[in-house]
């Protein structure tokens, strides 16, 4: 016992190298001292010559004590790991270039994923902000949502809800429709809308006013509140509170206007832009509080309110309104935070086009594939390229070193690795960033750390992903048998070919995904742009009429009008011009409920018409098809106008399918010559007939679904918003234009000229799938550069190891193609095994994405087939070229030493 309790002393502090060689000296004068002086002295002496060893000099050569300078230590791995790096240059250069392309792509996703989660963070009170959206059920079954409320509920808030700091509501005007006024003679039309609000816009709001009051800012009728960038354009330096500008009021009649306030310019990451503030109109909201949901209304809360609990409550004094308001029935009111709508929110009346969850969750998917993918392909070739270093591993072991000696010597390995890949993604991220918004459409030139939880959270996965694909490689080497090392075995290992066949299925089923994606993606894209299309919008000239919101006479308007028509017509290039409120592609900015009935008795029905104001050339100009009925008849001569509104086709309406099922016709030959009540401009129900029946077509957006539309006759209203001119197909576009401005400016001298081509602005309803495209497009593409990479890292080394063979079969005949063929066969079934793991999972992903558009393309075999056709081209290529370089080697280069 005692001699057991004497050995583990030693132990205790001998270094282990020298532990065997003392303690088996110690032992045999242990036996001597037994056979000379009896067992219980020769204990006594043995732990006196334990103690007798316990010296500076034996602690001293202990192998701890060798990190007693770490710095020398570790600058020794560093040269070690520099030299080694610089020795294997090629698969050095794979590992750094596939790692930078990697981190790089991660970078850049991030940053988008900050951008998106920062929308609306800017407002100083923003987590006390909500919307507050409307549900509508019809017998208990989610019909629809919308971003609007009744306009009532403000009132009801504020009286009844102490809990409610401040309440707005507002309404926008369509951002094609633009913002008509004059100062100091000059006219201006301005794009990008126009808030019409409350005077508790700013209370609510209250961090966007930089300049006014945010209690009186809108309480005048004639105030507006502009926005900087506006400011500055219309009065430069000059102060531009107590300004005036000219614009026409709701009677189309001139008023002044008075600069009561400048807004701060919204920035990109808000959900709602605009560049003026007016008043709401009062009598209007209070004609329609609770019959018509057209409000957009957000609430500020006190601190500490339970916003759960709060719209409980909301809708338990909404359902004790319903006897004296039967309109809100079966509507239901929720919250929605201000910093969630831009991803949660995709409801009707949405301000702008929203993002979504999905797409964030999707893009981060592909950040951490790629940046897997990189480190993926660093664990497949080093621990390819180990298995070469498995007698060195084994002589450096037998000769003294430490597990954790080799480890932190491959660690410190990956790590100058991590460090110059690190610093060439930091230099790709900065080359690539500025042109960063052509894909994602987020106009950012430089970094921003929007979101620091983002940042912190991938700085983390980055982190732990980077520390425990340095310790996998060093963790496979120090598993070999020293033995079977020196031998150049590799014991029961296996070489990891397990793992790194795991690993490359892996690669290949990724990059199978994200083609896929991107073929359905543009399949789909496609599809909406030119299969579906039910209209021609090519050749198409739009032009923005500047006094269609002017306080012109409807017969002025007319009379321009007809000059522009005939002016444009005798020019050789224009084949044909109608006028509209509203062009495909554009919002159509009237949207009513319950005013269309076939008796005006008929009870409330919540279902939202779209109203657009037309010509009688409106129809053939696009090529809408006519399903019964006949078009608008050509108006009267401007000189026999008595009354605009005596035209013969004011009482006469013309809908489409979804309109004429909504109220009840069975076909669209029951439709037509069928009376109607319908309330246009009046404040009452006027009888109209149905003279025709429009096939449906997407107006607005074809990711939409198609709603009941009206066409109505646009002679006697203020709706020529649009003029149409479309182009002979042999005709310059560049000259058509020029001479469209001679005409225009001969007509309109003093008006601006301003013009789009109306196929590329149809497109823009399609940029978020563009951009979703964009993405993965690019972001499949670097999956397979990385997955290449990584097949030659693995193929170099496979060819390296087996030149000889390759040798030996190339002298007895085999030839290059054979050689090939026999080298990438294992690809061949890594690949065949990711096909048949990545086939339900794009099934999955396709239909799932396919599911929320109201058209779609079918699911077709060629999406799982070409990704596959793609990958094994791109993998023949890289592993042939390697293994058709080894093969046209001279024989006696790798035979010479046999």
């Amino acid at each position: 016992m005692k001699q057991s309790r004497s050995l583990q002393i030693l132990r205790w502090f001998c270094p282990s190298h020298l532990l065997e060689e003392i303690e088996g000296d110690l032992l045999q004068k242990f036996k001597r001292d037994a056979k000379t002086f009896g067992e219980r002295k020769a204990k006594r002496r043995l732990l006196w010559n334990i103690i007798r060893f316990c010296r500076l000099g034996i602690v001293l050569r202990s192998r701890q004590s060798k990190l007693a300078n770490p710095i020398e230590m570790l600058q020794n791995h560093f040269k070690i790991a520099f030299r080694y790096l610089l020795k294997r240059k090629t698969f050095s250069v794979i590992n750094v270039i596939g790692l930078a392309v990697g981190l790089t792509a991660f970078f850049l996703i991030v940053q988008y994923i900050s951008f998106e989660l920062s929308y609306d963070t800017f407002h100083r009170n923003s987590d006390n902000i909500y919307r507050l959206a409307l549900e509508r059920h019809k017998n208990g079954v989610f019909e629809a949502s919308s971003a609007s409320n009744f306009a009532g509920l403000r009132n009801l808030l504020r009286d009844n809800f102490p809990e409610a700091e401040a309440v707005t509501g507002f309404y926008k005007t369509p951002a094609n429709t633009g913002v008509f006024f004059r100062y100091k003679g000059k006219i201006y039309n301005e794009l990008g809308g126009e808030l019409n609000a409350d005077s508790s816009f700013f209370r609510v709001f209250e961090s966007l006013l930089l300049k006014g009051d945010a209690a009186t800012a809108l309480i005048d009728p004639r105030s507006m509140v502009v926005s900087e960038a506006m400011a500055r354009k219309l009065f430069g330096d000059t102060e531009p509170l107590g300004q005036h500008v000219e614009k026409p009021n709701e009677d189309q009649q001139k008023s002044d206007c008075i600069i009561t306030g400048v807004m701060r310019d919204l920035p990109t990451n808000s959900h709602f832009h605009a560049n003026f503030v007016v008043p709401l109109d009062y009598q209007w909201s209070r004609h329609t509080e609770w019959t018509q949901d057209y409000l957009l209304t957000y609430i500020a809360l006190r601190n500490g309110t339970d916003a759960k609990q709060f719209g409980d409550r909301l809708n338990s004094v909404c359902q004790k309104m319903e006897r004296n308001n039967p309109e809100i029935r079966n509507t239901k009111t929720f919250l929605q935070p201000l910093t969630s709508i831009h991803l949660s929110s995709q409801l009707e009346g949405e301000l702008e086009a929203n993002g979504s969850w999905n797409l964030v969750y999707v893009v981060c998917a592909i950040g951490m594939i790629i940046l897997a993918l990189a480190w993926i392909n660093y664990v497949n070739v080093e621990t390819a390229r180990f298995t070469g270093r498995a007698q060195e591993v084994s002589v450096k072991r037998v000769i003294g070193s430490t597990k954790s000696d080799l480890a932190l010597q491959f660690l410190v390995e990956y790590f100058c690795l991590l460090i110059t890949s690190t610093f060439l993604a930091a230099l790709l991220t900065y080359y690539v960033l500025p042109n960063f918004s052509y894909l994602t459409s987020i106009p950012i030139e430089k970094f921003q750390w929007s979101e620091p939880v983002v940042w912190l959270t991938a700085l983390a996965v980055l982190i732990g992903g980077s520390f425990l694909v340095g310790v996998y490689p060093a963790l496979f080497i120090l598993r070999l048998n020293i033995t079977a090392g020196l031998k150049g075995k590799f014991g029961t290992f296996g070489g990891g070919r397990t793992v790194r066949r795991s690993l490359i299925v892996v690669q290949f089923t990724s990059s199978l995904i994200l083609i896929a994606c991107v073929l359905v993606m543009n399949g789909q894209l496609d599809f909406m742009r030119i299969t579906n299309k039910k209209f021609n919008v090519d050749n198409v000239v739009i032009l923005r009429n500047p006094t269609a919101y002017s306080g012109e006479e409807v017969i002025d308007k007319h009379i321009a009008y007809g000059a522009l028509n005939n002016k444009l017509m005798e020019t050789a290039s224009v084949q044909m011009l109608t006028s509209s409120s509203a062009v495909p592609g554009t919002e159509i900015g009237f949207t009513y409920v319950n005013l269309l009935k076939r008796n005006v008795n008929d009870p409330y029905d919540p279902t939202p018409f779209k109203t657009l104001f037309v010509d009688d050339k409106y129809i053939p100009f696009y090529g809408l098809k006519l399903l019964a009925g006949t078009n608008f008849a050509a108006p009267r001569p401007v000189a026999n106008w008595i009354n605009p509104w005596d035209d013969m086709n004011w009482l006469t309406l013309i809908l489409n399918e979804s309109a004429i099922h909504a109220l009840g016709f069975n076909s669209a030959d029951e439709a037509v010559d069928q009376i109607v009540e319908f309330e246009n401009f009046e404040d009452h129900f006027q009888k109209h007939r149905i003279i025709g029946v429009i096939e449906d077509y997407h107006h607005e957006a074809v990711k939409k679904a198609v709603l009941p539309m009206i066409l109505s006759p646009n002679y006697g209203s203020f709706q020529q918003v649009y003029y149409s001119i479309r182009l002979h197909p042999q005709s310059n576009p560049e000259d058509a234009v020029n001479e469209i401005g001679r005409s225009w400016k001969t007509v309109f001298p003093d008006k601006p000229f301003e013009y789009s081509f109306l196929d590329r602005y149809y497109d823009q309803q399609f940029k978020t799938e563009l951009y979703a495209k964009r993405i993965f497009s690019v972001f499949a593409g670097i999956a397979i550069f990385i997955s290449c990479l990584g097949i030659l890292g693995l193929t170099l080394f496979e060819t390296n190891a087996r030149v000889k063979e390759i040798t030996i079969r190339k002298i007895l005949g085999a030839s290059a193609t054979s050689l090939v063929a026999l080298l990438s066969r294992d690809n061949l079934r890594l690949l065949l095994v990711a096909g048949l793991i990545s086939a339900p999972i794009i099934y999955y992903v396709a239909d799932e994405w396919l599911s929320k558009y109201p058209i779609r393309i079918n699911i077709s075999l060629l999406i799982f087939i070409i990704p596959a056709i793609m990958i094994l081209i791109v993998v023949a290529f890289t592993s042939s070229f390697q293994t058709i370089k080894a093969a046209n080697a001279n024989p006696v280069d790798h035979l010479k030493h046999e």
